[in-house]
């Protein structure tokens, strides 16, 4: 009798942003460094290392610091492109319509500034007009004639 080995489930990953990670961290790094630091007499041979840990938990944080300045300047630029796209697509309708309205809209001058002139539409050529292919007879109008005319 032979037996299948049940599969093992895999444990599921939990992500952290790096806002969450950088918290947990450092949280951990100052306990560790802390309680290295109140039991030094026991553990010398942890000075170095912990000596370490403190000045990349000092960095860490101002990283952190940085980073955050630096997010807020992101936002800033971007709204402050926005703002210009705005003003610039404004500015762009003006002059074109001040362009159109001092050449004409119809001037060739205006291909030069970046502006359509406007040419009219093209003339579709007259549909052939095709015969009714219909078949058999077709019935005749009778034609009345015009009354006379009075006076």
């Amino acid at each position: 009798m032979s037996t299948t080995p049940t599969p093992t489930p895999t444990p599921t990953v939990r992500t952290q942003s790096n806002t969450d990670r950088t918290a947990n961290d450092l949280k951990l790094w100052e306990q560790t460094t802390t309680a290295i630091a109140a039991n030094a007499a026991d553990l010398p041979q942890a000075e170095i290392p912990r000596t370490g840990l403190e000045k990349l938990t000092d960095e860490l944080r101002k990283l952190g610091v940085e980073q955050k300045l630096f997010m807020r300047q992101k936002q800033e630029t971007s709204q402050r492109i926005a703002e210009i796209h705005s003003e610039g697509t404004k500015l762009v309708t003006l002059l074109r319509v001040l362009v159109k309205q001092h050449y004409g809209n119809r001037s060739e001058k205006l291909v030069e500034l970046g502006v359509k002139p406007f040419r009219g539409r093209t003339k579709k050529a007259a549909a052939a007009v095709k015969p009714s292919t219909t078949t058999g007879t077709t019935p005749a109008v009778p034609v009345t004639p015009n009354p006379p005319a009075t006076q």
